[in-house]
């Protein structure tokens, strides 16, 4: 018999939303598979340096132990994906309704997004492809949601962002969360609530539209700068370019004074912020020990926050393979750049194109490694829509 919404409501409480950081001006990037995406004119997908996932907290944050080769996480109510450095996912948790039943043969993956009860994932070619919960057809990829650049999926509808920086959005829309603004263009970053939406424009201003019962809509006026987001069903936050965070609705509010922030999570009501020295940050609820930093986590490159637990990418260790990492990418004054943590026997070369559907890539000019950071800068990024990579050779 299939589990109804309200009885796995009752089961595993609400559900949250955590996705893959985006940024307007600044973001973290790191390597992923050989030809994935990296970056969208500023708009970077955000995957760490490949590595092992740790994950602390309630009883669906048990990652598996075969896991060594993952770029990118996200959590939701009770299950968690991972993007493998091959362009592959692995899933676990919850799977009331086959949220974790990765569709076989399912490859070339350039994000992931946990739902709900369901599952989506964002090819290199632009298209969407979702299963699980169908309760609210947010399984039912519109046939124009091509071009698609970054995903994000909150407790019944998805929003995808497009190459020409309008945002399309389906599923549920019983508080308007589906029905995007008019004219919205611009953006850089998407965030799909638990029935809400928000958008990041190129300018550091956000947008939200949906549900605001408890105020996830009611953007700060003052907020012009912001470089991504993080949402849970009650609340947003949002990091600014100066490394600080803001916070609306009902969110657990960062500690006093903390700066230096590089990358955010947001739980069902815990938080996580990773500073640019590395340190993990976490405050609000602890009831699981979703804010309890396991002892022997190290060299975290990525975050994502589920229900009641906590999820981390970890580059250290002797699990970790060889290869390069990508530091501070950049959009500023028409230029696009990323920083290659290099190696002194390769080269390196900025690649891209104007449409995920094109086969080839415009390759600019190689920089020899030299075993320390290089900067990698398309000079030519203004006023164009462009989906770049990182050639190692």
């Amino acid at each position: 018999m299939k589990t109804t919404f309200a009885q796995k409501r009752k089961k595993a409480g609400s559900r949250i939303h955590s996705h893959t950081i985006t940024g307007a001006d600044w973001c973290s990037a790191s390597k992923s598979a050989l030809g994935a995406i990296l970056a969208f004119a500023g708009a970077a997908n955000i995957l760490a340096t490949s590595g092992t996932v740790i994950s602390w907290g309630g009883g669906q944050a048990a990652a598996p132990g075969s896991l060594t080769n993952v770029v990118a996480v996200s959590s939701a109510l009770g299950h968690s994906l991972a993007l493998n450095g091959d362009g592959t996912i692995a899933a676990w948790g919850y799977d009331f309704d086959g949220q974790t039943d990765v569709p076989a043969g399912l490859s070339h993956v350039a994000a992931i997004a946990a739902g709900g009860f369901f599952s989506v994932a964002l090819k290199s070619d632009g298209t969407v492809i979702a299963w699980g919960d169908n309760q609210f057809n947010q399984t039912q990829v519109p046939p124009d949601a091509t071009n698609v650049i970054a995903i994000s999926a909150g407790r019944g509808h998805v929003l995808a962002l497009k190459s020409d920086q309008t945002v399309e959005a389906w599923g549920s829309d019983v508080y308007g969360q589906s029905e995007v603004p008019p004219g919205l263009s611009d953006v850089v970053s998407v965030l799909a609530g638990w029935n809400y939406s928000i958008a990041l424009r190129r300018d550091g201003t956000v947008v939200a539209w949906g549900i605001d019962d408890a105020g996830q809509t009611d953007v700060p006026k003052d907020l012009t700068n912001a470089v991504a987001l993080a949402g849970n069903m009650e609340y947003c936050l949002a990091l600014r370019s100066d490394g600080t965070i803001a916070a609306w609705g009902a969110a657990p509010q960062p500690p006093p004074g903390l700066t230096g922030i590089k990358a955010i999570a947001a739980g069902q009501d815990h938080c996580l912020a990773l500073t640019t020295s590395g340190t993990l940050v976490m405050w609000g609820a602890d009831r699981a020990g979703q804010i309890d930093q396991p002892a022997t986590l190290s060299g975290v490159t990525s975050l994502s926050a589920g229900w009641d637990y906590s999820v981390a990418l970890s580059a250290s260790g002797p699990t970790q393979p060889n290869g390069f990492s990508l530091g501070l990418a950049s959009w500023n004054a028409g230029k696009f750049s990323v920083q290659v943590n290099s190696l002194s026997n390769k080269s390196y070369a900025l690649q891209y194109k104007t449409l995920l559907s094109d086969p080839f890539w415009t390759s600019l000019p190689a920089v020899t490694g030299t075993g320390q950071t290089l900067i990698l800068t398309d000079p030519a990024a203004t006023g164009t829509h462009r989906v770049y990579r990182v050639q190692e050779f």
